[in-house]
């Protein structure tokens, strides 16, 4: 009895999961946006607003449609009944501005592009590729805008301390003090600066990657990485006088071991950047070196 009761209770997590409802298929109206055929989205967006008259999202759709085709008075008087029925405030204000600067209405649009911003706008690659602000992107309305916006979007771009490991981003062709190729990394950051990824490829056919972040509660960077081998490392620590230096294990699937494990990049005048990597010996009570490279950016030919 015990047994079934405890069965019961185990499965009715999993009930409830299977009952709730799947994603919604997209409608005809959003297919047709999507596929840019601008006409046919704005009669199947009229024909939801003929059941829902309401429906902010079908309102907006129309409005956009209607300026890709053109249409930008039109579009205008769409978005007020998008404002009345309580579409999206921010992207009702971007519409207005891209449409105002169609129609040479300079500081209509900024003024409206102003209201956006101040509503949380947060479509940072519609406003970078919106071409009817080609004629005021160099104003300094607008870059205070676009920046504001970017902040919204990349929040870790004005972090302070979130910038320290870009000296190690790049193309780099990597070597031993003995000048022997060890191999390559590929460091780039990602995520809007929130990550630095490294992909390294050594010259024997070894791999792996690591995810480098900063922790802003800590004011530290943090790395983990895994190698092909199944080597991981996981470390922490922070910028440096010429470089960065951090802490933490590093573990072994053979033999099974877990080691104290550092790393540090030092920075050269010449641009070269040193990596030396070090693992705890237990035997003698010492670090020693447990990789040596020398980054040096690759020349494109």
């Amino acid at each position: 009895m015990r047994i079934a009761v405890a069965f019961c209770i185990w499965l009715i997590p999993l009930v409830a999961s299977l009952s709730q409802e799947p994603a919604e298929i997209p409608s005809h109206a959003d297919l047709a946006f999507e596929q840019k055929d601008w006409s046919l989205a704005i009669r199947n967006y009229q024909a939801v607003l003929e059941s829902d008259s309401l429906n902010g999202h079908a309102w907006l759709r129309i409005a956009q449609a209607q300026r890709a085709l053109g249409l930008y008075v039109q579009a205008l008087k769409t978005l007020e009944s998008a404002f009345i029925v309580g579409a999206r405030e921010a992207m009702i204000e971007f519409e207005r501005a891209r449409n105002f600067a169609n129609l040479g209405r300079t500081e209509d649009s900024l003024v409206a592009l102003s209201r956006a911003n101040e509503s949380g706008l947060r479509a940072l690659s519609s406003l970078e590729g919106a071409e009817e602000f080609k004629a005021v992107r160099l104003r300094g309305e607008f870059q205070e805008i676009y920046s504001a916006i970017r902040r919204r979007v990349f929040p870790c771009e004005g972090i302070a301390g979130s910038e320290d490991l870009n000296f190690w981003v790049g193309d780099w062709e990597v070597r031993l003090a003995d000048g022997s190729l060890a191999g390559r990394s590929q460091v780039t950051r990602q995520d809007g600066g929130c990550a630095v990824l490294e992909q390294w490829r050594g010259s024997g056919g070894s791999t792996g990657t690591s995810i480098n972040y900063f922790i802003p509660s800590l004011g530290q960077w943090r790395q983990v990485w895994v190698g092909s081998n199944g080597t991981l490392i996981d470390m922490i620590g922070g910028s440096t006088e010429n470089g960065m230096h951090m802490e933490g294990t590093i573990e072994y699937v053979r033999p099974e071991q877990v080691l104290a494990f550092r790393s540090s990049w030092m920075k050269y005048p010449d641009g070269v950047i040193r990596q030396l990597l070090e693992e705890f010996d237990v035997a003698s009570g010492g670090w020693q070196a447990w990789f040596d490279g020398y980054y040096r950016q690759q020349i494109q030919p």
